[in-house]
């Protein structure tokens, strides 16, 4: 089953995978170039679902939200980074 994202904020990204969720904490950039990133992804609190609550992602799923949120930014033209 493919993540799919359901909400970006200025300050996470939140993907859903049938009945679970999990969030991801970002920052929206203002950027001043079209090669410029305008959202940056930390990746260390990408570690346990939001919904079930405590219980931790999987290295595989870990890679596939990062999939998902990299699609999401390139489908739409923007660039994103990861840190």
């Amino acid at each position: 089953m493919i993540f799919e994202i359901v909400h970006v904020s200025r300050g996470d990204i939140r993907l859903k995978r049938g009945d679970k969720i999990v969030r991801v904490l970002g920052e929206a950039l203002i950027a001043s170039a079209p090669t410029e990133p305008s959202y940056v992804v930390y990746l260390n609190s990408l570690n346990n679902w939001e919904v079930p609550p405590n219980v931790a992602l999987n290295e595989a799923e870990k890679q596939e939200v990062v999939s998902a949120i990299r699609k999401y930014f390139q489908d739409r033209g923007s660039v994103i980074e990861f840190e």
